[in-house]
């Protein structure tokens, strides 16, 4: 089953505001969507389209997740977008409070979206993309909490994927490297530009679901994906020796 972003396709982006969310946005209207809700906690979006449609979500709310749902029912496109890093290590000072943080977004806040907008994706028979990392497959020391949260995440898009296939529904993991966005700013490497990894999440909907649930965006995740592959063991003793 493929998808095809046209006029008919309905999209919902959360953190939308900036750096990649910003992208998804701007390269959902490119390539011809007819409507893109562009949702962030102050409700606002750096594009000017008429077929852009502002929304004020946090993630980490029932109450708003459930207006956010309500007002876009027509919704064919998921992309749960929104996270947050508090690159934080496990015995580091405040570190439950950063994983709480983390988790309420990464992990809790997916699961809310999914849920509230699961009966118009049913529905429509539509699609999920939860932009996750490549660290849901790995652990560096510096960013545990975080690593954990996306772990949950994918644990969870796998999950769903599941669930959701009777209803024709499509869930995909988009698994990026470091992108150059704030969330990123302390990475000294290379980063991947937030428009090719907005357009590679996209182009997995034209490829059949059997090849594209979980896509490794960039070299630094194929690369990494691949040795884990190999030896998982090996490759994370590796990380958590240098990072």
């Amino acid at each position: 089953m493929t998808l095809m972003i046209d006029q008919t396709t309905v999209a919902f982006v959360s953190g939308a505001n900036r750096g990649l969310g910003a992208q998804f946005v701007a390269r959902l209207l490119a390539r011809g969507a007819g409507k893109v809700y562009a949702a962030s906690r102050q409700g606002d979006t750096t594009v000017l389209d008429a077929r852009v449609v502002p929304v004020t979500l946090d993630v980490t709310d029932d109450a708003s997740v459930a207006r956010a749902a309500s007002i876009a029912g027509d919704t064919t496109l998921l992309i749960n977008n929104a996270g947050v890093n508090r690159q934080s290590a496990f015995l580091a000072e405040d570190a439950i409070a950063h994983a709480r943080a983390e988790l309420d977004v990464n992990y809790f806040g997916v699961l809310r979206m999914c849920r509230a907008f699961a009966p118009a994706l049913k529905t429509h028979e539509g699609a999920i993309i939860n932009v996750l990392s490549i660290l849901a497959r790995a652990t560096l020391r510096a960013m545990g909490s975080l690593c954990a949260s996306k772990a949950a995440s994918l644990r969870l898009t796998e999950s769903l994927r599941g669930e959701l296939a009777p209803y024709r529904v499509r869930v995909i993991a988009a698994l990026p490297g470091a992108i150059d966005t704030d969330m990123s700013r302390g990475f000294e490497g290379p980063k991947l530009s937030p428009a090719e990894v907005a357009d590679a999440a996209l182009d997995a909907l034209d490829a059949p679901s059997s090849s594209a649930s979980e896509i490794y965006i960039g070299a630094m995740a194929r690369d990494l994906a691949a040795a884990l592959a190999t030896d998982r063991a090996a490759t994370q003793a590796q990380l958590l020796a240098t990072l």
